[in-house]
């Protein structure tokens, strides 16, 4: 048993080593090679998001490879359908995903707005309006940019691996602040909103770590609310990218770039505190399992 934790704990480091220094060296390449990285994203189609691109890709990348290596038949087919076979709580995880992310922009606008800034553009779902078929592009880029590239190994693999009922919210904000420094290539990054923030203060882009560390508060609670389903996670991170610094609700003020940041450091942690306090979480935390796949 001793040495089973061992492996456990060899297992996990190996993996976030691995995850970090992957991207961190595909990312920071197109910068040390002098290349031209003033617009580049996901969807830039630049040289440069090409090495952007598989370092956003390697949480997900890594995770499913120590999952086929690591472990049993029975975790893999197990880690299979936690991914993709959602159950009933899994629309439960996904409306309270939603609904948070609104009022999170509702909250951001309404204290935007109050320091005179203009309103919200809506674009995308002016475009979704005028052709329903454009439903599918955002839904794609905000699948790939994010929850697919991922939560297959952030939540999928690495939550898993360290999940304890006794010590969640060290867990979290643990899992938080690795997710928070993997992005650091992206400070370097001009069409980013991290490059962004640390130039208007570095302050506020440090807080982006932050708001890393709160974010993963609330997907640990999806994930206990939806016994362990990522599938409910992909979705709770789409309408983070697309809605609430996103395409949804593009073009924003300068002011709600800002002000954003804070709203959901603050959200996040209300409603960590206060839903991890209601009747239905608790049930869901004390019917949680923890299990041990590896071989």
């Amino acid at each position: 048993m001793e040495q089973k934790r061992i492996d456990k704990k060899r297992i996990t480091i190996l993996y976030l080593i691995i995850t970090v220094s992957l991207t961190w060296l595909c990312q920071f390449m197109p910068i040390l090679m002098g290349m031209d990285v003033e617009n580049t994203s996901i969807s830039s189609f630049d040289y440069s998001s090409i090495f952007f691109g598989i370092g956003g890709v390697m949480p997900t990348l890594v995770g499913v490879i120590f999952v086929f290596i690591f472990y049993t038949k029975e975790g893999l087919k197990d880690f299979l359908k936690r991914c993709f076979v959602p159950n009933k709580e899994c629309i439960v995880a996904i409306v309270i995903s939603l609904g948070l992310i609104c009022f999170e922009v509702a909250v951001t606008q309404l204290i935007s707005k109050g320091l005179g800034a203009e309103a919200l553009g809506f674009e995308g779902l002016k475009l979704i309006a005028k052709n329903p078929l454009y439903f599918f592009y955002f839904l794609f880029w905000g699948i790939i940019s994010g929850p697919f590239s991922e939560e297959f190994g952030w939540r999928g693999f690495l939550t898993d691996r360290l999940f304890n009922k006794e010590k969640l919210l060290n867990m979290s904000l643990l899992i938080g602040f690795v997710w928070g420094i993997w992005h650091l290539p992206l400070y370097f990054y001009p069409a980013q909103i991290q490059h962004d923030w640390f130039m208007i203060n570095p302050i506020l882009g440090l807080l982006f770590i932050v708001s890393c560390m709160t974010a993963a508060l609330v997907y640990t609670t999806i994930y206990v609310v939806a016994k362990r389903k990522i599938f409910p996670i992909f979705f709770l991170h789409l309408f983070k990218n697309i809605i609430l610094t996103g395409a949804m609700i593009y073009p924003f003020s300068d002011t709600y770039s800002v002000v954003v940041v804070f709203v959901e450091i603050v959200m996040d942690v209300l409603f960590y505190v206060l839903f991890t306090r209601t009747p239905v979480y608790k049930r869901k935390l004390d019917d949680a399992l923890e299990f041990d796949y590896l071989k």
